[in-house]
């Protein structure tokens, strides 16, 4: 048994979903992509990632659509289709669902070629990328996933806004019963984490973000438009420009490969560019090789010597797995009450039933 806190109330995955799915349906989204994007945003509470969960599907989605920012019924379009890669124009629909058709397009690729890539442009934001990396996993191949969006990091040694929170996600499969799986922000922490201290009335460390003197910043309710957060590794004698390079590097492989503009060029988070790729293991080595080298090296990483008060090296991804089973197991994950009570107010406004509280 999975225990609550106060703020957070232990939430039945089953309505959560029949919820999402049914305020979306509201704004005229087809009833298949609502069902798609409730699914990727519970995946995501499942997995510990709280900052790109169900807390999104008002103030990202059911606003946004309601405003006119996303289509609800966009027309993906290949604005180029080779063997092994493609350029995807998601009509500036949900990023679930450009996302989802991408992924599955490159793994049908990689099935072919050994390798599919595939660029995606006028998209929206597309929930947790490591979603969509995972899925080459049942396939025996390792995923990528990149999304670009706003500016809202600044670079080494600058005070401004210059390039968007981008993201890197991998995934591999692995000898033991989780996969490896990267999926990170390539600033110091996702923005989404400065959301989730903000609603817990919890400072924030020195180095996540500053202000717009570059002083530090701590409180998460006084990020302001010209406060920025830093690139991975904070300051560059820590190795932010390590950070800022892999940030460059996503930009180059979403918004300047797929035509569609770069984090310098589109709308302050309202848009987005992505990238998916699928590599097939059989088209380099044979797949239980594979699995023999993953084994000696992930044996060799637990068998690490450990500092006192650690139980066990984990593996990226290792964490994430194993509460995923015992939220599924349970059948329910934390939901702020924040979160809830924007979720009471967007019910009321689109009649929609609200039976979240209370319900196991």
């Amino acid at each position: 048994m999975i225990a609550s806190v106060a703020d957070e109330p232990l939430i039945s995955t089953a309505r959560l979903l029949a919820f999402g799915e049914t305020i979306l349906g509201r704004l005229d989204v087809p009833q298949e992509h609502a069902a798609l994007t409730a699914r990727i945003l519970l995946e995501a509470d499942l997995r510990g990632i709280a900052s790109h969960g169900m807390a999104h599907l008002v103030d990202f989605y059911v606003r946004r659509l309601q405003r006119g920012k996303i289509n609800p019924r966009p027309q993906l379009k290949l604005d180029s289709d080779q063997p092994s890669a493609a350029t995807l124009n998601a009509g500036n629909g949900l990023g679930f669902v450009a996302g989802q058709h991408a992924m599955e397009l490159a793994i049908e690729k990689a099935q072919t070629t050994g390798i599919g890539w595939v660029s995606v442009g006028n998209s929206t934001h597309y929930g947790a990328g490591g979603y969509y990396a995972m899925m080459a996993l049942e396939h025996d191949m390792i995923g990528f996933s990149m999304t670009t969006g706003g500016r809202l990091v600044a670079p080494p040694g600058g005070l401004g806004r210059a390039i968007g929170l981008n993201v890197l996600s991998v995934a591999a499969p692995t000898s033991r019963d989780f996969p490896y799986v990267l999926d990170m922000a390539t600033s110091v922490v996702a923005a989404g984490k400065l959301e989730i201290a903000r609603r817990r009335g919890e400072s924030i460390p020195e180095g996540w973000a500053q202000t717009a003197a570059g002083e530090p910043l701590t409180d998460p309710a006084k990020l302001h438009p010209d406060s920025t957060l830093l690139p991975l590794g904070g300051t560059p004698a820590m190795g932010a420009f390590k950070g800022f390079g892999l940030t460059i590097m996503v930009d180059i492989l979403t918004g300047a490969l797929s035509g569609f503009g770069t984090s310098a060029e589109i709308d302050a988070g309202l848009t987005a560019a992505h990238c998916f790729g699928a590599m097939r293991i059989e088209a380099f080595q044979p797949l239980a090789d594979y699995k023999e080298r993953m084994e000696h090296m992930l044996a060799a990483i637990k068998e690490t010597p450990r500092r006192d008060g650690v139980d066990e090296i984990m593996i990226p991804g290792e964490p994430e797995h194993a509460l995923a089973e015992q939220r599924r197991a349970d059948g329910r994950v934390p939901v702020h009450v924040a979160v809830l009570a924007g979720f009471k107010e967007a019910a009321a406004e689109l009649d929609v039933l609200y039976d979240l509280e209370g319900a196991s």
